[in-house]
């Protein structure tokens, strides 16, 4: 009888091997659960490859399943990039270990890579929600105003943010909240009058002779403006007032998000 060839024989048992490491763990591993203060923005599933984690009695190593544990974060992150916008971060993650992969040389004795399917949760880090602008509004427009002459006309020139919406929320809360302290509030649509006519622009930052310059004309006595700035944990609102006559600062709050 011919001897079999080495290889061909070395070939036949790696096959038999991948047949009995098939799917040794049907039990996810769960790793960074979330915590209430997550807001919860979607999900995400990621496939990746990785080594041996658990054996078919589900046993294995802190080091095997922290090395997974890691891929897995870092596969469902990358995916969550490509849907998601903003500061996020991946939470409940779990994974199952699939199958083992035949290596493409037999020759070479390398430890074989397996299969892995990851799910986890996407959060929103440091979002601002509606309850954190309101709260941070209310004690925001009492710090600013607290100088402020009783009955003075205030012109909100400009709330700058990332986006339309958010700029249209903090102008209008802020406004509400200045005229239920007592103060008149320059409408809006005078103020892009003013822009128009005096050719400021009709949005966006101006400096602060600029910005009194468009509330002396539109008839107020004092300006605000202000701007979210910062990112996730240290996100602020922060709001200067100007007298419009003399362009100085009359007032300044900054509070977090």
């Amino acid at each position: 009888m011919k001897k079999m060839n080495f290889w061909v024989i070395l070939s036949l048992l790696a096959g038999l091997l991948l047949s009995c490491a098939s799917n040794p763990s049907n039990e996810p591993v769960i790793y960074l659960p979330s915590t209430s203060d997550d807001n919860v923005i979607g999900s995400v599933q990621a496939r990746f490859e990785g080594p041996l984690a658990v054996d078919n009695a589900n046993r294995g190593t802190s080091a095997g399943i922290a090395a997974v544990n890691q891929r897995a974060y870092a596969a469902l992150l990358e995916v969550a990039q490509q849907e998601f916008e903003g500061n996020i971060d991946i939470r409940d993650i779990t994974w199952i270990q699939g199958n083992q992969i035949p290596p493409q040389n037999v020759r070479e004795f390398v430890a074989p890579n397996h299969e892995f399917t990851a799910n986890g949760r996407v959060v929103q880090r440091g979002a601002v929600t509606a309850v954190n602008m309101e709260n941070a509004l209310e004690r925001a427009s009492e710090d600013v105003s607290k100088d402020f002459p009783a009955g003075a006309r205030i012109a909100i020139v400009y709330i700058a943010a990332q986006d339309r919406s958010t700029t249209e929320f903090f102008t209008g809360e802020l406004e509400h909240i200045l005229r239920r302290l007592g103060y008149t509030i320059i409408d809006r649509s005078e103020l892009d009058r003013v822009r128009a006519e005096q050719q400021f622009g009709l949005s966006g930052e101006v400096d602060d002779n600029t910005a009194a310059s468009i509330g002396h004309i539109a008839g107020a006595s004092v300006v605000i403006t202000g701007r979210i700035d910062g990112e996730g944990n240290f996100r602020r609102l922060r709001l200067r007032a100007l007298d419009t006559t003399s362009a100085q600062v009359v007032g300044t709050a900054s509070e977090r998000l």
